[in-house]
């Protein structure tokens, strides 16, 4: 009997797993005992033949699916890690370069707009001085008139009477004697017609009702075309009413304003036998006072004819003056006749 068992082959594989744990017992007790480094190396119980192929195709099958995934990532971080450092070298070379490139032309425009402001600073310099050097219109002195010749020498001075060229200046006072001086000069002569005044029919233009348009009268009405004109202009003065002391003494201040300054100059040998507009201005060139001038005359029309075609003059009869031709002008010549009218009057 027992011989036969053995023989079988369903006996045999039976008895075998039983063989095969004990031996895994026994290698599990020894590993237990070994110390703790050589636990990798314990192998696993030991399982049936048919279990164990199948877990070695498993792993035969994993294993090449497993490795190239594995050295791959450390094949390319190696790589990468080599690459890097060589990559990062000429990009630091490459940085630089521009750098020093454009470092260059900066230190050679620096110059150029340091040039570029001085030439600007320079200019207005330049002209300041130009301006400087140019020579002031000639100033008498203050209070007195200047007494000249035909070439610009100057004589002598003589003195100004205080009531009519030392009187203290009032901007309100000259302010309403000239804007009276101007508004004297209008003439007032603009004039339009009123409804009453235009030429037309008086008949009503169409019946009051039933029409459906507005009710219309006449045609000279200021809404049609052709009609008079409402509230339009008509002649009349723009005179303003000023007291002759208030235009005397503006007068006065506007005199003593200019003395003041050393701005009256009186022509002494100014005589001409017919007018001569080229002597005046020959005068006025040796003079070389501040323009525009005024020229104050007493019954001289030669003079007046000789000065009144030059456009930085002006002449004006004593008793003509006005305030606002003495405030226009910068300069006032006298001729010896008009110096005694005015200073003494």
């Amino acid at each position: 009997m027992a011989d036969e068992i053995k023989k079988t082959p369903d006996v045999e594989a039976a008895a075998e797993p039983e063989k095969t744990e004990a031996e895994a017992a026994q290698k599990t007790a020894t590993a237990a005992k070994k110390p703790a480094a050589r636990k990798p190396a314990a192998k696993k119980p030991a399982e049936p033949k048919a279990e164990k192929a199948k877990a070695d195709e498993a792993k035969a099958d994993k294993a090449p699916a497993r490795k190239p995934a594995a050295k791959k990532p450390a094949a390319k971080a190696a790589d990468e890690k080599a690459a890097k450092p060589a990559a990062r070298k000429p990009a630091a070379k490459k940085a630089a370069e521009p750098k020093a490139e454009k470092a260059a032309p900066k230190q050679a425009v620096r110059p150029a707009a340091a040039k570029a402001e001085e030439l600007r600073a320079e200019r207005p310099q330049k002209q300041k001085a130009a301006e400087k050097a140019a020579p002031e219109a000639r100033k008498g002195a203050a209070g007195v008139a200047t007494v000249v010749d035909a070439t610009g020498k100057e004589l002598e001075t003589r003195k100004l009477t205080d009531a009519r060229f030392a009187v203290a200046a009032d901007v309100n006072t000259l302010h309403l004697v000239v804007r009276a001086e101007q508004a004297a000069r209008r003439s007032g002569s603009a004039s339009t017609k009123t409804r009453g005044e235009i030429s037309g029919s008086t008949a009503k233009l169409y019946r009051q009702k039933g029409t459906g348009r507005a009710r219309a009268g006449s045609v000279k009405s200021p809404v049609r075309t052709g009609g008079g004109t409402a509230f339009g202009p008509k002649p009349r003065s723009y005179d303003l009413k000023v007291n002759k002391k208030v235009a005397r003494k503006a007068l006065a201040m506007a005199l003593s304003d200019r003395a003041a300054n050393g701005r009256v100059f009186v022509a002494a040998g100014l005589e001409l036998a017919e007018p001569s507009t080229r002597a005046v201005e020959q005068f006025l060139v040796n003079l070389d006072c501040a323009a525009p001038v005024l020229f104050v005359t007493h019954d001289e029309p030669v003079v007046l004819k000789s000065v009144r075609n030059l456009p930085y003059a002006e002449a004006s009869e004593v008793a003509a003056l006005s305030t606002e031709q003495v405030l226009r002008a910068r300069s006032l010549v006298l001729t010896e006749k008009a110096f005694a009218a005015l200073n003494e009057a």
